[in-house]
This record gives C-alpha cells, sequence and structure tokens, in this order.
C-alpha cells in the first residue's frame, strides 16, 4: 500500500500542471537530431544513464528512463526514410509500428497478448498531434508485465516509445499513460509544422502500366474502378499500411462477375470472358489466369482445374490473360481514434 501511495503522489504531483516537469527537476535532454525536449523527470522515473547513439544509420538515438517497477525507452531516429510526415496516421509511422509490434512478439517474452491499438492523442482534446498506440500483457522474467507502444512522427524523424509497468503497479495505469503521453505532445508541439487546411488528403491511384491494346485499356480501368468501389465499402480489407491491394480469390471472383455483367458492348477480350463464364469455368479462369501468391498453392473445393485446361486448350488458343492495372492504397488502413474526452 506504501508503495501505490507514493506512486499517486509522484504522479500526482509530476504532472498536475501544464508545466508537466517538477520545481525541484526542471531539466530537459534534448531528443538527437531533433528540437524536440524531454523532461528528465517523468513522473516517479528520471533519465538513467547517457543517450545511446546506434552505429547503424538509420537506428538513431535511445533515451531510457526508470522508476521502480517502471521503464520507458524512447528512441529517435529516421529509419533511412526521408520527408516523414507528422503525427502518427502516415504510411511510414504504420510501417515502423507493424514493425515494433512484431519486436514486441519477437522478444522472448512469454504468454504475450496484443490487448488494442488506436490513434492516440497527445494534446486532448484537439485533433493533433496523433500516435499510433498499441498495449500489451506478457510476462517478462516471471513477472506480469503491462507495456505501451506508441510511435509519432515530428521533424522528419520518428519518436517511438516503450512504457512498461508490472501488473501490481495497473492502478496507476491510466495516469501513468496519459502523463507520459501529454509530456510527448507538449514536446513536440513547438516543432510540428503548420498544418496546411488546403493539403488534399492522398486516398487511392491506379497504377496503368504501358502495354495492351485499347480494348484491354478499358476493361482495364472498369476492373480497376469496381476493385476500388469495393474498397470504399470495405475499408477494413485494405492493406494495413497502405501499398497495392491483393484482392482475396473471392473478391477477385465477385469483381470478374461484377465487370463481365457490366460490358454492354462487349469487346473481343470480352466476348471470351464472357465465353469463359458460359462454359462454366469462370472461377478456374480466376484462379489460373489472375493467380495471386497470396491465395497460396491449394485450390478452393470444387474447382475442377483438370476439365479448364483441357476446354481452354480448344477454346482459348494463344489467349492472354489481361494485365488490368493495379490499385495503390496511399494512406494507411484507418484506425479507431481515441475519444477527446478519454483520459
Amino acid at each position: 500500500m506504501q508503495k501505490y501511495l507514493w506512486l499517486a503522489i509522484a504522479w500526482t504531483s509530476g504532472w498536475g500542471s501544464a508545466a508537466v516537469v517538477q520545481a525541484e527537476d526542471a531539466t530537459k535532454v534534448k531528443l538527437e537530431p531533433t528540437q524536440v525536449e524531454l523532461p528528465t523527470r517523468l513522473g516517479p522515473m528520471r533519465l538513467t544513464g547517457e543517450p545511446h547513439r546506434y552505429e547503424q544509420p538509420g537506428l538513431g538515438v535511445s533515451y531510457q528512463y526508470l522508476g521502480q517497477g517502471l521503464s520507458l525507452t524512447v528512441y529517435v531516429y529516421d529509419a533511412g526514410l526521408t520527408d516523414i510526415p507528422d503525427g502518427g496516421d502516415s504510411m511510414q509511422t504504420c510501417w515502423l509500428f507493424e514493425e515494433a509490434k512484431n519486436n514486441v512478439g519477437q522478444a522472448g517474452y512469454s504468454d504475450v497478448k496484443l490487448i488494442s491499438e488506436q490513434l492516440v492523442r497527445l494534446s486532448p482534446p484537439a485533433d493533433a498531434p496523433l500516435a499510433r498506440e498499441a498495449v500489451f500483457e506478457y510476462v517478462r522474467n516471471g513477472r506480469p508485465t503491462l507495456s505501451y507502444v506508441w510511435i509519432t512522427g515530428v521533424s522528419k524523424n520518428f519518436v517511438k516509445m516503450r512504457f512498461s509497468m508490472e501488473r501490481d503497479l495497473r492502478d496507476e495505469a491510466i495516469e501513468a499513460r496519459r502523463a507520459v503521453l501529454n509530456a510527448l505532445g507538449e514536446a513536440i508541439k513547438p516543432q510540428l509544422a503548420p498544418v496546411d487546411p488546403k493539403e488534399k488528403k492522398e486516398g487511392i491511384s491506379i497504377n496503368i502500366s504501358a502495354g495492351g491494346n485499347v480494348e484491354e485499356m478499358t476493361l482495364g480501368i472498369l476492373y480497376s474502378g469496381i476493385l476500388s468501389t469495393f474498397l470504399d465499402k470495405a475499408p477494413q480489407a485494405a492493406p494495413v499500411c497502405g501499398g497495392e491491394f491483393v484482392p482475396p480469390f473471392e473478391t477477385e471472383l465477385s469483381v470478374f462477375k461484377a465487370l463481365l455483367s457490366m460490358e454492354k458492348s462487349p469487346s473481343e477480350l470480352s466476348k471470351k470472358l464472357l465465353a469463359v463464364e458460359q462454359a462454366g469455368f469462370l472461377d478456374e479462369f480466376v484462379w489460373v489466369e489472375r493467380h495471386r501468391e497470396e491465395w497460396g498453392a491449394a485450390a478452393p473445393e470444387g474447382l475442377t482445374l483438370a476439365d479448364y485446361a483441357k476446354w481452354k486448350k480448344k477454346n482459348l488458343k494463344r489467349f492472354k490473360p489481361p494485365a488490368f492495372p493495379s490499385v495503390i492504397i496511399k494512406h494507411p488502413r484507418p484506425l479507431a481514434i481515441e475519444a477527446a474526452d478519454a483520459l
């Protein structure tokens, strides 16, 4: 009980004002190579040792805070990337966030569980800046542990934080979490680039490769339009961090069915596709001619691939499968944003 009381007093006294540092310990550390400065004391945790500068380019510098049963590691790095946007809702930040989550799972802890993930507010109730958050539970050295991973972009760098506490300190978790997030928000706020209200958020692009005849290009544009409409209705099907959308087999098949139903003036290509459908081999055609590595090698149950191969040899001589455009998503998959009044 005495330890809990000490922690409660420490968090309250350390975070009860906008200054976010205790009067007797107002020193700060600059998070190189940025101009961001964090207090050397965060609640009951203090900056320990010297900054660790990694030799490998792109890994940057890390800073260690320690307290009884608590640890916070702050990493500042660019991962070899340029033009890193501010905030947590970018493709670049998403890539590093997914990597950080995987690292927790591969760190040798036991009973690792991902409890939640979301975009969190660093200066609530303001909508920006945001950071990506993942919350884990695991057992480390025989001790149950609660751990947070946060990452955001500022000053063309990433700031990643790993904050962990032993389970018997969980009564302080909500206040401690918000205290660390507020400290980071206050620290990066002066370094954020001005937001252009007219800046257009990137969405979906269609990558049309050179080559192919007019018929194929026309049908391909229709194909990509149907696929884009599917993503508008099912945004959670998009790649986690953006990039090329590779539709599952069932989705690709449904797109081809929609494509054929919309073709009012059949071209030579669409006539061949209609012949495939009328012969009852559209499923087999999509599996064989549009096969993606992500679908795996085992064909869905019910496909008659041998029969399709015989029919194709007779009816689709010198047929070249169409090279339809790819659909590129230029933003991360939507992630829930912490409520403005959340603690």
